[in-house]
């Protein structure tokens, strides 16, 4: 390998390395141009606790949390050692793992912070779906852990869809107004079967649902005339 060849890959390496910090860094800048209000957030403030969301409200939720060092699951995937990175400049903490490959491996880590002590974060339709489904991960979480899980709902006046995403992510677009809903925990038996989980994950759906749908009711209100955000 000549001189030039040698240095161009020098290159890819140091900026492949650092990209995802400086994205988590312009993340974090757009959404303080972004007008929100939570509503709820203190409840999670004073216990340890699972937090659910939808695959999608990843960009408008990641850069609003980090100074709380939460848990979360990144694969160990490339793409996924990208998103670790970036996540780590936003202040959580990652676990690497899966819910496909590692799964078990995965899921122990985050019992484990959980009865450390941690907050452990949760997109539950993951990680490729189909979306709006919840998984059983999260309950599995909540039933050895006994920690509540807090649903987490999200709305926008505003946003950027990335249509050629499966999850639809988006982002909320600068000066428009976010309304992010952390409704009341809900916990569940310990009841494993196949009929028992079904029903666990329909109520983290529906949970889901209701807090979304109480966003929504928030930010049509424009309950913003006091908010400094």
């Amino acid at each position: 390998m000549n001189r030039t060849s040698m240095s161009r890959s020098v290159c890819r390496q140091w900026f492949g390395a650092r990209w995802p910090v400086w994205a988590a860094k312009v993340l974090k800048f757009f959404s303080c141009l972004v007008r929100t209000k939570t509503v709820g957030l203190d409840q999670t403030q004073r216990i340890t606790c699972g937090v659910a969301h939808w695959h999608g409200d990843e960009l408008a939720l990641m850069p609003r949390f980090g100074h709380l060092a939460p848990t979360i699951l990144v694969s160990h995937s490339k793409d996924g050692e990208l998103m670790a990175r970036g996540t780590r400049a936003l202040g959580y903490r990652v676990i690497r793992g899966s819910s496909t490959r590692g799964a078990i491996g995965g899921l122990i880590a985050l019992i484990k912070a959980v009865r450390e002590g941690y907050t452990v974060v949760l997109a539950v339709d993951g990680p490729q779906g189909p979306r709006g489904v919840c998984k059983p991960g999260i309950i599995r979480i909540a039933q050895k852990t006994g920690a509540p899980l807090f649903p987490v709902g999200v709305a926008n006046s505003h946003r950027y869809v990335f249509k050629k995403t499966w999850n639809q992510v988006y982002l909320p677009l600068p000066f428009s107004r976010q309304v992010i809903f952390v409704d009341n925990p809900i916990t569940f038996s310990k009841k494993t079967g196949a009929e028992a989980m079904d029903l666990h994950c329909h109520r983290v759906e529906a949970a889901l649902q209701a807090a979304h749908d109480k966003a929504v009711m928030v930010l049509e209100r424009g309950a913003f005339r006091d908010q400094k955000d």
